[in-house]
């Protein structure tokens, strides 16, 4: 329902900045260095107005700000507990008498404080971590698409059955979101102006590069040793005991087969 009602709204919000937008140079060279805020205060004439309407989106932001922390620090923790990172003993513990994993949240706070703090040192720098975490996004939904159709023409898994399903239009369907995904992820690395500098150029194709890095050495030294993966079919349910608390451990962990 979230996802409906802010597809509705964004798009409605959308169309009434851009029927206010009035002179779009004016607009792009504001002295505000937000053009969002200059159509605030052309749309109302009013330092006031414009500052209340300024401060809804500064809360919007700080709430999504938490979400993302929240969505990270859970796959931190995730994939600690799974044991697929570096430190995963530390950063899989739950601290006990809230229940949370304090140190996978710290990490995602303090990795999300420096890849804000990007934006103080160079537009450039930080237009292309925006431009990693939408690719980042298209290629996770590639992946899963991609096995399903090698799986389908393989005939590894021809249908696979679940509360949802398209039917016999299943892979094609498929097939046309992974040509679009792949479409997508390639101009995701094109700059956006020319001549191309170090000033504009997009240097997502790099930093995608260092992370696919860093992962393929991560994997070889470690991972591939220790990773578990998810446990198909099993909930891990804690039990409160007192002192920090791993909960990959048989003692504090009590296993239940889902029915």
């Amino acid at each position: 329902m979230s996802v409906y009602i802010g597809a509705i709204t964004g798009f409605i919000f959308l169309i009434s900045i851009s029927f206010c937008i009035g002179d779009i140079a004016e607009t792009a060279g504001t002295t505000t260095g937000s053009p969002l805020i200059e159509i605030f205060f052309n749309s109302t004439n009013s330092v006031v107005g414009t500052c209340f309407l300024s401060s809804m989106i500064v809360v919007i932001v700080l709430i999504a700000a938490n979400a993302l922390l929240a969505e990270g620090s859970r796959s931190v923790f995730a994939f600690a507990r799974d044991r697929g990172l570096p430190f995963s003993d530390l950063l899989a513990k739950v601290e006990p008498k809230r229940q949370v994993p304090v140190y996978s949240i710290l990490l995602t706070c303090v990795v999300q404080m420096a890849l804000n703090s990007i934006y103080f040192g160079t537009l450039t720098g930080f237009n292309t971590v925006i431009s990693i975490a939408t690719e980042g996004f298209y290629l996770s939904y590639a992946m899963p698409l991609l096995v399903r159709i090698i799986a389908y023409f393989t005939n590894y898994a021809k249908e696979i059955p679940g509360p949802y399903t398209l039917g016999r239009w299943s892979v094609w369907v498929n097939a046309i979101g992974l040509l679009f995904l792949v479409f997508t992820s390639i101009t995701f690395n094109f700059p956006t102006l020319n001549p191309v500098d170090e000033e504009n150029m997009n240097y997502t194709s790099a930093a995608i590069g260092i992370i696919g890095l860093i992962s393929i050495v991560t994997w070889l030294t470690t991972g591939r040793k220790s990773f578990t993966g998810p446990q198909i079919g099993k909930v891990d349910v804690v039990e409160g005991v007192a002192g920090s608390m791993d909960l990959r451990s048989h003692e504090n962990v009590a296993t239940i087969e889902k029915f």
